[in-house]
Protein backbone atom coordinates (compact mmCIF):
# COMPACT_ATOMS: atom_id res chain seq x y z
CA UNK A 1 0.00 0.00 0.00
CA UNK A 2 1.43 3.38 -1.05
CA UNK A 3 -0.12 6.40 0.63
CA UNK A 4 0.33 9.78 -1.06
CA UNK A 5 -0.50 12.98 0.81
CA UNK A 6 -1.63 14.79 -2.33
CA UNK A 7 -1.49 14.01 -6.06
CA UNK A 8 1.66 12.44 -7.49
CA UNK A 9 3.24 13.29 -10.83
CA UNK A 10 2.25 11.31 -13.91
CA UNK A 11 5.81 9.98 -14.18
CA UNK A 12 5.79 8.64 -10.62
CA UNK A 13 2.35 7.09 -11.06
CA UNK A 14 3.63 5.34 -14.18
CA UNK A 15 6.56 3.87 -12.25
CA UNK A 16 4.25 2.64 -9.49
CA UNK A 17 1.72 1.17 -11.93
CA UNK A 18 4.53 -0.59 -13.83
CA UNK A 19 5.63 -2.43 -10.68
CA UNK A 20 5.16 -6.19 -10.81
CA UNK A 21 4.34 -6.32 -7.11
CA UNK A 22 0.65 -6.14 -6.02
CA UNK A 23 0.91 -2.46 -5.11
CA UNK A 24 -2.17 -0.40 -4.23
CA UNK A 25 -1.82 3.37 -4.57
CA UNK A 26 -3.99 5.62 -2.42
CA UNK A 27 -3.76 9.33 -3.25
CA UNK A 28 -5.33 12.20 -1.40
CA UNK A 29 -6.87 14.78 -3.77
CA UNK A 30 -4.83 17.43 -1.97
CA UNK A 31 -2.28 17.57 0.83
CA UNK A 32 -4.06 17.26 4.20
CA UNK A 33 -1.25 16.17 6.51
CA UNK A 34 0.02 12.77 7.51
CA UNK A 35 -2.68 12.15 10.11
CA UNK A 36 -5.55 12.69 7.67
CA UNK A 37 -3.81 10.56 5.03
CA UNK A 38 -3.08 7.62 7.34
CA UNK A 39 -6.59 7.82 8.78
CA UNK A 40 -7.93 6.98 5.32
CA UNK A 41 -5.22 4.58 4.17
CA UNK A 42 -4.31 2.45 7.19
CA UNK A 43 -7.72 0.72 7.63
CA UNK A 44 -7.54 -0.33 3.96
CA UNK A 45 -4.55 -2.57 4.70
CA UNK A 46 -5.66 -6.21 4.70
CA UNK A 47 -2.84 -8.00 6.52
CA UNK A 48 -2.53 -8.50 10.26
CA UNK A 49 0.57 -6.29 10.46
CA UNK A 50 0.87 -2.70 9.27
CA UNK A 51 4.40 -1.42 8.91
CA UNK A 52 5.17 2.27 8.46
CA UNK A 53 7.83 2.90 5.80
CA UNK A 54 8.74 6.48 4.86
CA UNK A 55 9.68 6.92 1.20
CA UNK A 56 12.58 9.27 1.98
CA UNK A 57 14.14 7.16 4.76
CA UNK A 58 16.62 4.29 4.52
CA UNK A 59 16.00 0.80 5.90
CA UNK A 60 18.28 -2.15 6.50
CA UNK A 61 17.59 -5.12 4.18
CA UNK A 62 16.31 -7.22 7.12
CA UNK A 63 14.16 -4.46 8.69
CA UNK A 64 10.71 -5.77 7.80
CA UNK A 65 11.59 -9.39 8.63
CA UNK A 66 13.14 -8.48 11.97
CA UNK A 67 10.28 -6.22 13.04
CA UNK A 68 7.51 -8.66 12.11
CA UNK A 69 9.23 -11.64 13.78
CA UNK A 70 9.91 -9.71 16.98
CA UNK A 71 6.34 -8.45 17.23
CA UNK A 72 5.14 -12.06 16.91
CA UNK A 73 7.30 -12.94 19.94
CA UNK A 74 5.46 -10.38 22.11
CA UNK A 75 1.71 -11.12 22.00
CA UNK A 76 0.91 -8.40 24.55
CA UNK A 77 2.64 -5.68 22.54
CA UNK A 78 0.45 -3.67 20.17
CA UNK A 79 3.14 -1.49 18.59
CA UNK A 80 6.83 -2.25 18.12
CA UNK A 81 9.54 0.19 17.04
CA UNK A 82 13.32 0.38 16.93
CA UNK A 83 16.12 2.90 17.33
CA UNK A 84 16.57 5.65 14.74
CA UNK A 85 19.75 6.91 13.12
CA UNK A 86 19.55 10.53 11.93
CA UNK A 87 21.72 11.67 9.02
CA UNK A 88 22.20 15.41 8.63
CA UNK A 89 22.57 15.74 4.86
CA UNK A 90 23.24 19.48 5.17
CA UNK A 91 26.37 18.90 7.28
CA UNK A 92 28.32 16.20 5.47
CA UNK A 93 26.11 13.31 6.62
CA UNK A 94 26.78 13.94 10.31
CA UNK A 95 25.15 11.22 12.42
CA UNK A 96 23.04 11.49 15.57
CA UNK A 97 20.39 9.24 17.06
CA UNK A 98 16.97 9.29 18.66
CA UNK A 99 17.03 6.54 21.25
CA UNK A 100 13.74 5.22 22.58
CA UNK A 101 12.87 3.01 25.60
CA UNK A 102 13.48 -0.72 25.23
CA UNK A 103 11.20 -1.98 28.00
CA UNK A 104 7.42 -1.85 28.23
CA UNK A 105 7.52 -0.22 31.68
CA UNK A 106 9.93 2.48 30.56
CA UNK A 107 7.87 3.19 27.44
CA UNK A 108 4.78 3.72 29.61
CA UNK A 109 6.75 6.16 31.76
CA UNK A 110 7.68 8.11 28.65
CA UNK A 111 4.15 8.34 27.25
CA UNK A 112 2.91 11.47 29.09
CA UNK A 113 6.23 13.27 28.65
CA UNK A 114 7.86 12.19 25.41
CA UNK A 115 6.97 10.25 22.29
CA UNK A 116 8.27 6.72 23.06
CA UNK A 117 8.42 5.52 19.44
CA UNK A 118 10.12 6.59 16.22
CA UNK A 119 7.14 6.66 13.88
CA UNK A 120 8.98 5.63 10.70
CA UNK A 121 10.22 2.45 12.40
CA UNK A 122 6.98 0.98 13.74
CA UNK A 123 4.92 -2.11 13.04
CA UNK A 124 1.42 -2.33 14.52
CA UNK A 125 -1.27 -5.02 14.56
CA UNK A 126 -4.17 -4.00 12.35
CA UNK A 127 -6.75 -4.93 15.01
CA UNK A 128 -4.87 -2.80 17.56
CA UNK A 129 -4.96 0.19 15.22
CA UNK A 130 -8.70 -0.23 14.71
CA UNK A 131 -9.46 -0.78 18.42
CA UNK A 132 -7.49 2.35 19.30
CA UNK A 133 -9.54 4.40 16.85
CA UNK A 134 -6.93 4.75 14.12
CA UNK A 135 -5.00 7.87 13.22
CA UNK A 136 -6.57 11.26 13.91
CA UNK A 137 -5.79 14.75 12.70
CA UNK A 138 -3.36 16.12 15.28
CA UNK A 139 -0.73 18.23 13.45
CA UNK A 140 2.78 17.30 14.51
CA UNK A 141 1.57 14.69 17.01
CA UNK A 142 -0.49 12.15 15.03
CA UNK A 143 1.67 9.22 16.08
CA UNK A 144 2.01 10.13 19.77
CA UNK A 145 -1.76 10.65 19.93
CA UNK A 146 -2.22 7.10 18.60
CA UNK A 147 0.26 5.53 21.05
CA UNK A 148 -1.64 7.01 23.99
CA UNK A 149 -4.85 5.46 22.71
CA UNK A 150 -3.12 2.12 22.06
CA UNK A 151 -2.03 2.08 25.71
CA UNK A 152 -5.56 3.04 26.84
CA UNK A 153 -6.90 0.09 24.83
CA UNK A 154 -4.75 -2.23 26.96
CA UNK A 155 -1.81 -2.90 24.64
CA UNK A 156 1.88 -2.46 25.35
CA UNK A 157 4.50 -0.42 23.49
CA UNK A 158 8.07 -1.57 22.99
CA UNK A 159 11.26 -0.77 21.06
CA UNK A 160 14.06 -3.05 19.96
CA UNK A 161 17.60 -2.12 20.98
CA UNK A 162 18.77 -2.42 17.39
CA UNK A 163 18.71 0.25 14.68
CA UNK A 164 17.56 -0.66 11.18
CA UNK A 165 16.22 2.73 10.09
CA UNK A 166 18.00 5.91 9.06
CA UNK A 167 16.22 9.23 8.54
CA UNK A 168 17.56 12.14 6.53
CA UNK A 169 17.30 15.40 8.50
CA UNK A 170 18.22 18.96 7.62
CA UNK A 171 17.63 22.58 8.61
CA UNK A 172 13.98 22.50 7.48
CA UNK A 173 13.34 19.37 9.56
CA UNK A 174 14.62 21.11 12.70
CA UNK A 175 12.61 24.27 12.05
CA UNK A 176 9.41 22.20 12.28
CA UNK A 177 10.33 21.40 15.91
CA UNK A 178 10.41 25.02 17.10
CA UNK A 179 8.53 28.30 16.91
CA UNK A 180 5.14 29.66 17.94
CA UNK A 181 3.18 27.43 15.56
CA UNK A 182 4.74 24.29 17.02
CA UNK A 183 4.08 25.54 20.58
CA UNK A 184 0.40 26.01 19.65
CA UNK A 185 0.23 22.52 18.12
CA UNK A 186 1.85 21.01 21.21
CA UNK A 187 -0.55 22.87 23.52
CA UNK A 188 -3.54 21.64 21.51
CA UNK A 189 -2.21 18.07 21.69
CA UNK A 190 -1.85 18.16 25.47
CA UNK A 191 -5.22 19.90 25.93
CA UNK A 192 -6.90 17.13 23.95
CA UNK A 193 -5.23 14.40 26.00
CA UNK A 194 -6.25 16.10 29.25
CA UNK A 195 -9.84 16.49 28.03
CA UNK A 196 -9.98 12.81 27.06
CA UNK A 197 -8.46 11.72 30.38
CA UNK A 198 -5.20 10.22 29.11
CA UNK A 199 -2.80 12.72 30.65
CA UNK A 200 -3.19 14.45 34.02
CA UNK A 201 -3.53 18.21 33.77
CA UNK A 202 -0.59 18.73 36.14
CA UNK A 203 1.71 16.66 33.92
CA UNK A 204 0.44 18.47 30.82
CA UNK A 205 1.18 21.91 32.29
CA UNK A 206 4.61 20.87 33.55
CA UNK A 207 5.50 19.22 30.23
CA UNK A 208 4.45 22.26 28.19
CA UNK A 209 6.31 24.67 30.47
CA UNK A 210 9.50 22.58 30.49
CA UNK A 211 9.47 22.32 26.69
CA UNK A 212 8.85 26.02 26.06
CA UNK A 213 12.52 27.15 26.22
CA UNK A 214 13.53 24.45 23.74
CA UNK A 215 10.82 25.52 21.30
CA UNK A 216 12.18 29.07 21.37
CA UNK A 217 15.83 28.14 20.91
CA UNK A 218 17.63 29.65 17.90
CA UNK A 219 18.00 27.08 15.09
CA UNK A 220 21.74 26.62 15.70
CA UNK A 221 21.19 25.83 19.38
CA UNK A 222 18.40 23.42 18.51
CA UNK A 223 20.68 21.67 16.03
CA UNK A 224 23.36 21.32 18.72
CA UNK A 225 20.85 19.72 21.09
CA UNK A 226 19.43 17.30 18.50
CA UNK A 227 22.96 16.12 17.67
CA UNK A 228 24.27 16.03 21.23
CA UNK A 229 25.24 12.93 23.20
CA UNK A 230 22.57 13.71 25.81
CA UNK A 231 19.84 13.17 23.23
CA UNK A 232 21.55 10.03 21.96
CA UNK A 233 24.75 9.52 20.03
CA UNK A 234 24.78 6.41 17.83
CA UNK A 235 26.05 3.48 19.90
CA UNK A 236 24.33 0.75 17.93
CA UNK A 237 25.54 -1.13 14.86
CA UNK A 238 25.04 0.99 11.73
CA UNK A 239 27.39 -0.90 9.40
CA UNK A 240 24.44 -1.71 7.12
CA UNK A 241 23.93 1.99 6.44
CA UNK A 242 27.29 2.41 4.64
CA UNK A 243 25.95 0.32 1.77
CA UNK A 244 23.43 2.99 0.80
CA UNK A 245 24.29 6.13 -1.19
CA UNK A 246 22.80 9.43 -0.02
Amino acid sequence: MIAADGPLSAELCHVINSCTLPVILKQQPQSQGIGATLKVVAPSCKGDLIMRIDSDDIYAPNHTEMMSKNLAKHPNIGVLGCQLLEIDTSRGCQQSARKTPTSRVEAQRWLPWRNPLNHQTIVIHRHVLIEAGGYRHSPGFEDWDLWLRVKAAGYGILNLETCTTAARVNHRHRLRRRGIQYIVQETHFYARQVKEGRIHIGIAILACMSRLPWRLLPPKMLRWWMQSQWRGSPSFDTAWFSEFPL
